[in-house]
């Protein structure tokens, strides 16, 4: 069961821990919260971006940016398309949810949200900590038809 108030406390306490030069970082995923989820660990120096199969007969999914197996290092750029599926009918994009996957799930459409330019998703220079972070998109279409895509990014430090 998701607590707010606690939650709400970490993040507050996540932020009281970085110098003044942290908080003007636009986090994607904090460090707290990817620690949480379980999938925070140090790669070897690989940078990786991968994406696991559309799932549904909703829209498409499409990710532009990164592209796949690039090397990925933060801050991060993403460009994600919507497209009609099989169904023909286009993306409902007040549908869309966007979490980080784990342990524990965090909901993180809601930062995300300002990003959004008709059919796409343009997030320029996110911050995400050195780890694995597997972010799951799904979407239905305006006939209720869901489509559910993973992306996992592995971050290693700068290069």
């Amino acid at each position: 069961m998701f607590r707010p108030i606690p939650f709400l406390l970490s993040l507050v306490l996540a932020a009281a821990a970085f110098p003044a030069e942290a908080a003007q970082r636009y986090w994607l995923v904090t460090p707290d919260e990817a620690a949480s989820v379980s999938l925070m660990e140090e790669s070897n120096d690989s940078y990786l971006m991968t994406v696991g199969t559309e799932v549904g007969s909703g829209p498409q999914i499409i990710i532009k940016t990164p592209k796949l197996l690039d090397k990925v290092h933060t801050p991060v750029d993403m460009l994600v398309e919507f497209a009609p599926g099989s169904s023909g009918l286009p993306p409902d994009m007040s549908t869309l949810t966007i979490t980080l996957r784990g342990f524990v799930t965090f909901d993180i459409t809601d930062r995300l949200r300002e990003y959004l330019q008709k059919d796409k998703l343009v997030v320029e220079g996110a911050d995400l900590p050195i780890g694995t972070h597997r972010i799951r998109m799904a979407l239905a279409d305006t006939g209720g038809n869901l489509t559910a895509r993973d992306l996992t990014l592995i971050i290693s430090s700068a290069p």
